[in-house]
């Protein structure tokens, strides 16, 4: 069968080699890619160890320490037990076009600009160059894409996340630094990439965040790096999808002849922003059930769909609930630097080798160990010192 693919990211491209290496003729539509993309480009251990993509020599920096920072004083660092790498997205899509054109992919550099429903079965997808016909159309374009659009509903603006990411040229020690600013529904990441520094901030899409959140990403860069730097800085920004628990119920990814994959079918942690393990396993998923749509949209429920779902409804308490008196996300990094315990299922959930689904019992069963820890375990120093207080400048 003849696959229309538009979306060049992971999702699109990985998606379209698994289908020609099952033999379908598949054409990937992209006007853009490789592109690069304002995110952190981390590699959780669960996808490094999952996909054939990653045991490539594609470039990449591996990570030895994650320090996690909320407000100015409190800090946690972690030391993953597992691998967790960061790569340069540009270069992630450049090796996996590679692969579709090698797995015999038609790659079409071209904007789609209309997709109609062809009455004898299949679609047009038309662009200001050249149109084209296939049996199957796969969305595989992004948090605003057109394919949801055209045969599905679009994400709402509250459904929607934005990013923000300055690219600084040179190279960074091997530690991610993840900062949470009291008040602020997301997080600031410094994450080093094999020949620059990913700087980024991840919040909800609300009305006249996005200045004020680009005001203190720029504090962050200057507090860690001085105003230099940013001179030579190129600036990024991208909707992510951000779903709610609502939003879950109602999500379809796929249909009579077409299906969603990664961003397009709002398959992203709504917590960290993560996306890049979701788009490759729903490629996968996906390849696997071409032939049987409903069967492809109940095994990402299973395999992928109620994970996201739980976080969508730990997302409000925590970034916005209390513990102890205290903000949830101040309160998890104190307990941290107190307890290996908490810190080593904090190391764990960050690199995705902890389930949102069993994260609460296990936290239940660890409570012997925890409240050993708070009685006779040593905090853990400050990993940096003291910064500068970057929220209210």
């Amino acid at each position: 069968m003849h696959i229309a693919v538009l979306g060049a990211g992971p999702a699109g491209a990985w998606a379209s080699v698994l289908l020609a290496r099952r033999g379908h003729s598949v054409t990937l539509i992209d006007a853009q890619a490789p592109w690069e993309k304002p995110c952190g480009g981390g590699i959780t251990a669960k996808a490094l160890s999952h996909f054939e993509v990653f045991t490539s020599n594609l470039p990449r920096k591996n990570i030895d320490q994650i320090t996690i920072y909320f407000g100015d004083e409190n800090s946690v660092t972690v030391t993953p037990a597992k691998p967790i790498a960061v790569l340069s997205r540009r270069e992630l899509g450049k090796y996996l076009l590679d692969a579709a054109e090698n797995a015999g992919v038609s790659i079409l550099k071209s904007r789609v600009n209309h997709i109609e429903r062809i009455v004898v079965g299949g679609w047009r997808l038309s662009s200001r160059e050249t149109s084209l016909q296939s049996d199957f159309l796969i969305g595989a374009d992004g948090a605003t894409s057109l394919v949801r659009r055209t045969v599905a509903t679009a994400l709402q603006p509250e459904e929607l996340a934005v990013t923000l990411g300055y690219f600084i040229p040179g190279s960074g020690p091997s530690q991610m630094k993840v900062y949470f600013v009291p008040g602020l529904e997301g997080y600031i990441w410094s994450f080093p990439r094999p020949n620059h520094i990913s700087y980024g901030l991840i919040t909800r899409s609300e009305p006249g965040w996005t200045a004020h959140a680009k005001t203190l990403l720029t504090n962050f860069i200057v507090a860690d790096l001085g105003p230099d730097p940013l001179k030579h800085a190129e600036f990024f920004s991208a909707p992510v999808p951000c779903l709610s628990p609502n939003s879950w119920k109602a999500n379809r990814i796929s249909g009579d002849r077409w299906a969603l994959i990664g961003d397009a079918a709002g398959l992203v942690d709504p917590i960290t922003g993560e996306g890049i393990h979701y788009a490759l396993k729903s490629a996968e998923l996906l390849s696997e059930t071409i032939d049987k749509p409903d069967e492809y949209a109940s095994r990402v429920k299973g395999a992928i769909g109620q994970e996201l779902a739980r976080a969508a409804r730990m997302y409000r308490r925590f970034y916005r609930g209390h513990f102890l008196g205290a903000d949830f996300c101040k309160r998890t990094v104190q307990i941290s630097r107190r307890s290996r315990t908490v810190r080593s299922i904090l190391g764990n959930l960050i690199t995705g080798n902890q389930s949102y689904l069993t994260l609460k019992r296990h936290l239940v069963f660890s409570i012997p160990s925890i409240g050993i820890d708070l009685i006779t375990g040593r905090s853990e120093p400050l990993s940096s010192g003291k910064r500068d207080n970057i929220s209210e400048r």
